[in-house]
């Protein structure tokens, strides 16, 4: 007999129970007189370019994906994560992690190591077990989360459910932190601190973290570690939070340039003259899309309100 809270499961997903339990394994016979498998995950390789680590991404396939996105849509999002988390959540951006850091005397970034890998099954059981269903049934949706025992990097349910991991430490440090006239926000792995040189130094807050992580199994990344003073570029998840939210100079420079040469040359000319195989309008949409990220740190930013304009009207013509 099926367990009543694993029919629930399937109906509110939609799926039914003989394949959900078929996703939540780590593979799938093919036929009964083959051994061989097939893997519900297959392995994507980023690679990030001279001096950077590649990034290994265990992607499920679109039936899993799609039954994830479900299962995010129906359970996961139920739970609230903590304010101090501004990744991966409806209405969250870029900009509010790094508005709390704006105009800080000093900022601390810290880095917390193999996040994503750190998060076990048990750890992710315990989020489900959040929804009060029976014990088969937290399994099933635990399961149907996790691969190899690990939380991978690369599922639509992977962000979130890490924020819920992270939840009480979030709040635990952010109410240390407030104590202190500290800011406090994290970006997935991302740890960022701000306040005055006395206050941020006087606290110790490495040792604070190093001590949490460590309970809770993770590890602190100290070659990551970022000490910036208001007399440096200070910047949080590459916004400039010294006087004002706004891009880097490097990136306004950049957009300018381009506007630059696709008024004075043409679209077509400037693309031709770069030696980029694009077209004009995927190329203006991308340009746009800049520009409209830039406005949305510094709406206040006459020139890109400029560029704007200018790029609309390129993109009607």
């Amino acid at each position: 007999m099926i367990d009543k809270d694993v029919l629930q499961i399937s109906e509110t997903l939609g799926v039914p129970v003989g394949k959900l339990y078929m996703l939540s394994n780590d593979y799938i016979p093919r036929k009964k007189s083959r051994k061989s498998k097939y893997n519900n995950y297959h392995t994507v390789v980023i690679h990030r370019g001279r001096g950077h680590k590649n990034r290994v991404l265990s992607v499920p396939n679109n039936f899993l994906k799609m039954v994830q996105r479900r299962l995010l849509e129906r359970y996961l999002y139920r739970l609230d994560v903590s304010e101090c988390s501004t990744a991966y959540s409806k209405g969250k951006s870029l900009l509010d992690n790094a508005s709390p850091h704006v105009g800080k005397e000093c900022v601390l970034k810290l880095d917390i190591s193999h996040f994503f890998d750190s998060i076990d099954d048990d750890m992710v059981y315990m989020i489900m077990k959040q929804f009060g269903l029976s014990d088969p049934a937290t399994a099933l949706l635990t399961n149907l989360c996790v691969h190899n025992c690990k939380l991978p990097q690369g599922a639509p349910t992977s962000p979130y459910i890490a924020n819920l991991v992270m939840t009480h430490f979030d709040e635990k440090l952010g109410a240390w932190c407030s104590e202190r006239s500290i800011a406090y926000t994290r970006y997935c792995d991302d740890m960022t601190f701000s306040g005055t040189k006395e206050a941020v130094k006087s606290s110790h807050i490495i040792r604070k973290v190093k001590r949490m992580l460590y309970r809770m199994g993770f590890e602190l990344n100290e070659k990551k570690t970022v000490f910036i003073s208001s007399s440096q570029q200070q910047r949080v998840t590459g916004i400039v939070v010294n006087e004002r939210p706004q891009l880097t100079r490097e990136m306004r420079r950049s957009i300018r340039q381009e506007v630059y040469y696709c008024t004075k040359y043409g679209v077509k000319e400037s693309l031709q003259h770069r030696g980029l195989d694009i077209s004009e309008q995927k190329y203006l949409h991308s340009l746009l899309g800049q520009i409209s990220f830039a406005l949305q740190i510094d709406p206040q930013n006459e020139d890109m309100r400029r560029y704007f304009d200018t790029v609309k009207n390129l993109m009607n013509t």
